[in-house]
């Protein structure tokens, strides 16, 4: 794809998703951007020109939704790095998402991320249907920190390589981004919760798995006389 070319991807993707974001909706921004998309991939800094300079709350649920989802392998690194990079940025109070090069060139296939899409929306949608704003006061520039540090635990856990470590804490990611994009603060709690107990299971992994390693080398060393 020449420049040409991508200049006018990023203008078709983006007047549709001005549009979408006129209603605020995060599933309609989501689906406008997959949507709007060319080819048989997208890369992740097409993903990014397509919000420009938006909340982040877009950004996380999109890239976090992939790891809700039975995936193949690898998929949790390509879209975890993002997350991680994310959550940085918003706990240094940064106002729009950014990131490196060989990132933003990484592609993923668009026909799975459509599928990906087909499948979360009705479920976006009907708790999208449930929000209203509620407990505002969470919603400040402490709290865009604390999600952005919540970002930021929940793609360490889903860049650690054991099974279960990325699922129920990307999904309380997708809730409490709707609930900051919606300034929900009872759906911001129950995010929080979930993504507790999900970090709470990766802390639990990770204490097992060094308990594991460290009576066997010790039984190692034992055996060799040591």
């Amino acid at each position: 794809m020449d420049i040409e070319q991508k200049k006018r991807l990023y203008r078709d993707v983006g007047s549709t998703v001005e549009e979408a974001l006129e209603h605020k909706s995060a599933s309609d921004v989501l689906r406008a951007v997959i949507n709007s998309a060319k080819g048989e991939s997208i890369s992740i800094g097409e993903i990014i020109e397509a919000f420009g300079e938006r909340a982040f709350g877009f950004v996380l649920i999109l890239f976090s939704l992939p790891n809700c989802v039975p995936a193949p392998p690898g998929v949790a690194g390509v879209v975890g790095t993002p997350v991680l990079i994310f959550g940085i940025q918003m706990m240094l109070g940064h106002k729009h998402p950014w990131l490196p090069g060989f990132i933003r060139r990484r592609t993923i296939s668009l026909s799975k991320f459509k599928r990906l899409i087909d499948v979360a929306e009705p479920k976006m949608r009907w708790l999208e249907s449930w929000c209203k704003p509620r407990l505002t006061q969470l919603f400040n520039v402490v709290g865009d920190r604390m999600i952005g540090l919540f970002a930021f635990l929940v793609a360490l856990s889903v860049l650690i390589p054991f099974p279960g470590t990325n699922f129920p804490p990307s999904i309380a990611l997708v809730i409490a981004s709707i609930a900051v994009m919606e300034e929900d603060g009872y759906l911001l709690i129950l995010g929080y919760l979930i993504g507790i107990a999900g970090l709470a299971y990766t802390v639990t992994v990770l204490g097992a798995s060094y308990h594991l390693i460290h009576a066997a080398f010790v039984s190692g060393m034992s055996w060799l006389g040591f």
